[in-house]
């Protein structure tokens, strides 16, 4: 059986001129996953809003007990879906002591955020959550 000659085409134009991305490994080539090239991840976005509708309601009801109370600010993905930032906003102003005490507060009850979330989102594994606490 004779082997087929490969066709090897030369392109002049690609030869000769030398790009930035010259010799590097596709693999590893940031560009291409570089999030700030104004590609929006449709999922991540997704999620981030089924998680803060859910988020709406949980985090008050959690909070009911104390003399807390915050509303849900923001979802963000942080660094991917697999962990989410939560960003909360006290309903009343306080300083920065006080702003530490209410995300510690929330922190302290993130086990039972994350399984009210976990029933509410359609998803197999549940996002952890990191919670910082804006000022408003």
């Amino acid at each position: 059986m004779k082997h087929k000659k490969q066709n090897i085409r030369h392109n002049p134009e690609l030869a000769g001129s030398l790009q930035p991305d010259d010799g590097v490994d596709p693999r590893f080539d940031v560009s291409s996953t570089d999030p700030s090239r104004g590609k929006i991840d449709r999922k991540a976005a997704q999620l981030c809003a089924q998680v803060h509708r859910a988020l709406d309601f949980i985090v008050p009801e959690v909070l009911q007990d104390s003399e807390w109370d915050a509303l849900v600010f923001d979802v963000q993905p942080a660094p991917n879906t697999g962990h989410l930032l939560v960003l909360l906003q006290a309903v009343e102003k306080f300083d920065d002591e006080k702003l530490r005490q209410l995300e510690l507060a929330v922190v302290q009850r993130a086990g039972a955020i994350r399984t009210a979330v976990a029933g509410s989102i359609q998803r197999r594994k549940t996002p952890t959550f990191t919670f910082r606490v804006v000022p408003s």
